[in-house]
């Protein structure tokens, strides 16, 4: 009976049913494009080319062991470094895990809708501690499809972080209103855990809330203050097994070292305030194509609001001024304005991302939730009326200015659905709140019209998405299937590729990637050849494909004297591995060195071909070298050309290792020395690599952020062995921080028995 009691209390708060009508309207927008598909679920950019091959990769790795080092992540970088972000923290990760690599394009859409569903479910656990069920309910519905989602669809861990970001809110409601202690830690947790990145962004909006929502009295709740340092802390604690290695591991980024400059702390053009109109009022926009204003914005630039759009948050704020959410709600917008103000949540960095937006848009669901429930208090009809007049005003002005000042629409068709679909909804919105008396005849029609705009502005975008691909998702996962048939001729070198689909989906080894989350020593690579690595990996100057390994290649037309070793085909598609005449195997030994002081002289065209005739050497570490290694004198041993290319790759290859066996903890090589000298692995320099030779201890040195060790004359047995020494410090925080957790609650349970009796 009290079971059965627990159940049914459980179904009336309303989180089944949330969850059920968030998952059926994300079904309902994803089904042209799955129905298309054939069951295939694809987007385009950044999801088809990084988030499909990046599970396919994880999904390997997790059921083969192969957790450790990942050879298929760029030159080598660690998977839980390098997939922290992107994949490991995602619950919908591991259940994809269930199924097979293959069979991830066909699972991901079904696991996208469970995400919509997630994020409705926790924005309704907030929503309403502040209105009635039903209205919680419709706010959900605005949260979980908002224009952030949209455009961010292409970004498909992005959403993990909205869907969980609540808790947060969730947390601290229950700590700061009624005393509930552990709730806050436990959203921390959950958050730190998901996406290391978006807690920053999430830490710092609390931040604010907190010091809006407490007003003036921070002495009075300075033991508030003491208990969200502790519970953040605990939260961050047990997230750390994941938590600690991701942080440490993107802190070798050097895109974090830019930060805005002051030249553009405000906006200087007429495009940018257009843009902050339009983001908040129409709905979003695919970021690599959008239909006005700019061309393209990888910003994420949204706060659109299924239907209503901003006016039931312009309709809260004119109304209560001096309210908490109203202050946060005009502040917030403020700051997505203004640049400097904005890049607050990015700690200052160039970027000037809106990435922290679904949190603003959280707080516009609520006020949106509040309005529609006590619809008579507020002014909503006239805020309509001139919300819309204002919107369409806009839409016709954009022609004139397009035709008589300068160009801005790009897609005249595109622009018109998006400005209708805005519009109307506003529009609809003011004409059911004022016309529509009876309470059940509103519920249903102001449901019905939020769901509806959902679903089309959802599945519209996606499908736009689709749609700018190129490509149909048949064709797409006929390429995957096709280049699952590749395999490694010879393990001492690479695929001379950055393609992901290629690479990452099949677990091969590549000379590059399109991924921002590598070893920091890739990134100390490319800056040292006068080739900086952004997101993609650059083909670097003359002789850098050689230095790499890059021995093979993958075309779908192969040249008439093209060495063709491997031939695949699947549906439509086929494709070829064909053979480069040279290429230096992953390891070879060098006798001759050059300083760095040295290296950086030599212009940049010249630098690869520098590192295949000498090891470049720190100056700090030139005694060490010295002893064993001849200096390179350019006056007696020649200078560099270009022309040298294939005579130094040929020395490489005769002076390369004999054999290579890779595994996720490190490698083992063999060579046969004819004298003692170093030799260079082009894998990326690590601290958690030991080295030994032939069975010996030896010091890694770092050369241009590539690792090299001794060898003597003669047969050598080189062994790298990796560990994730970040990893086992996170899992100690993970277990020290649950008992923790567990021995505060406890405590505070004790209190509370103690104060009873």
């Amino acid at each position: 009976m009290r079971t059965t009691g627990k159940l049914e209390k459980f179904w009336k708060s309303g989180y089944i049913q949330v969850f059920v009508l968030g998952y059926f309207v994300a079904m309902l927008s994803f089904a042209i494009l799955l129905i298309r598909g054939d069951g295939i679920f694809t987007l385009g950019n950044d999801f088809n080319e990084q988030q499909i091959p990046f599970h396919m990769l994880a999904n390997r790795a997790v059921k083969s062991g192969n957790t450790g080092w990942s050879w298929s992540v760029d030159l080598g970088s660690s998977l839980i470094g390098a997939f922290g972000f992107y994949v490991f923290g995602s619950p919908f990760a591991w259940i994809s895990f269930l199924f097979s690599a293959e069979h991830y394009p066909y699972v991901t859409g079904w696991l996208y809708m469970a995400k919509y569903a997630a994020a409705a479910v926790c924005a309704y656990s907030y929503l309403k501690r502040f209105v009635g069920k039903k209205y919680a309910a419709l706010g959900a519905m605005l949260y979980a499809f908002a224009g952030f989602q949209s455009v961010n669809l292409i970004f498909h861990h992005f959403h993990d972080a909205v869907a969980f970001f609540p808790l947060m809110l969730t947390g601290y409601e229950k700590l700061s209103r009624e005393g509930k202690k552990g709730a806050l830690a436990l959203g921390v947790a959950v958050n730190a855990f998901v996406n290391y990145y978006f807690l920053i962004q999430e830490v710092i909006f609390l931040i604010f809330y907190f010091l809006v929502r407490e007003g003036g009295h921070l002495w009075k709740r300075r033991r508030l203050i003491g208990s969200c340092l502790l519970e953040g802390l605990l939260g961050i604690m047990m997230a750390g097994v994941l938590f600690l290695p991701s942080v440490l591991f993107t802190l070798e980024n050097p895109r974090l070292t830019n930060h805005l400059q002051v030249s553009n702390w405000f906006y200087g053009g007429n495009r940018d305030y257009l843009q902050a109109v339009r983001a908040l009022l129409f709905p979003g926009e695919l970021m690599s194509a959008q239909s006005c204003i700019k061309e393209y914005d990888w910003s994420s630039w949204s706060a659109y609001l299924p239907m209503t759009g901003l006016s039931l948050p312009l309709c809260y704020i004119l109304k209560k001024k001096r309210d908490w959410l109203s202050i946060l709600l005009a502040g917030g917008t403020v700051m997505t304005g203004i640049p400097l103000l904005n890049s607050v949540f990015g700690l200052f960095s160039d970027t000037n991302y809106h990435r922290w937006l679904f949190m603003l848009i959280l707080l516009m669901s609520l006020a949106s939730a509040v309005v529609l429930e006590n619809r008579r208090e507020y002014p909503v009809k006239s805020v309509c009326t001139v919300l819309g007049l204002f919107m369409t005003a806009m839409t016709v002005g954009s022609f004139w200015w397009s035709e008589n000042r300068y160009q801005l629409i790009y897609q005249k068709d595109v622009f018109l659905t998006w400005s209708i679909t805005g519009t109307a909804g506003v529009l609809l919105t003011g004409l059911i709140v004022g016309a529509i008396r009876k309470q059940r005849q509103y519920m249903a029609c102001v449901g019905t019209g939020i769901l509806a705009f959902c679903i089309f502005t959802t599945g519209m975008t996606a499908w736009l998405y689709q749609r700018d691909s190129g490509q149909s998702p048949q064709e797409y996962y006929d390429r995957l299937k096709a280049f699952g048939q590749f395999s490694l001729p010879d393990e001492r070198y690479r695929i001379a590729s950055s393609d992901n689909t290629l690479l990452m989906a099949n677990a091969l080894p590549g000379t590059g990637s399109f991924t921002s989350m590598v070893s920091g020593s890739i990134f100390r690579f490319y800056e040292a050849i006068g080739s900086p690595r952004p997101i993609f990996s650059p083909e670097g100057p003359d002789g850098t494909r050689e230095l790499l390994g890059g021995k093979y290649y993958v075309t779908a037309q192969p040249e008439e004297d093209a060495v063709i070793l491997q031939e695949a085909s699947f549906g439509k598609k086929r494709f070829y591995l064909c053979e480069y005449e040279n290429a230096m195997p992953v390891g070879s030994v060098y006798h001759t060195y050059m300083t760095e002081t040295d290296f950086h002289k030599i212009p940049k065209e010249l630098r690869a071909i520098a590192m295949l005739r000498c090891l470049i050497v720190p100056d700090r570490h030139e005694k060490e070298v010295e002893h064993v290694l001849e200096e390179y004198d350019p006056a007696l041993d020649g200078g560099l050309m270009a022309e040298q290319k294939d005579t130094l790759v040929q020395k490489r290859e005769a002076d390369g290792i004999h054999s290579l066996k890779k595994d996720s903890n490190g490698f083992t090589a063999s060579l046969n020395a004819r004298e003692d000298g170093y030799v260079l692995f082009t894998v990326p320099y690590d601290d958690g690599f030991r080295a030994q030779v032939n069975g010996e201890p030896v010091q890694i040195l770092e050369s241009n952020g590539m690792m090299a060790v001794p060898a003597e004359k003669g047969e050598n047995r080189i062994r790298f062995i990796w560990k994730n020494h970040d990893l086992m410090a996170g899992t100690a925080c993970t277990v020290c921080g649950t008992l923790l957790w567990a021995l505060y609650i406890w405590l505070e349970n004790r209190r509370i028995e103690k104060k009873r009796f």
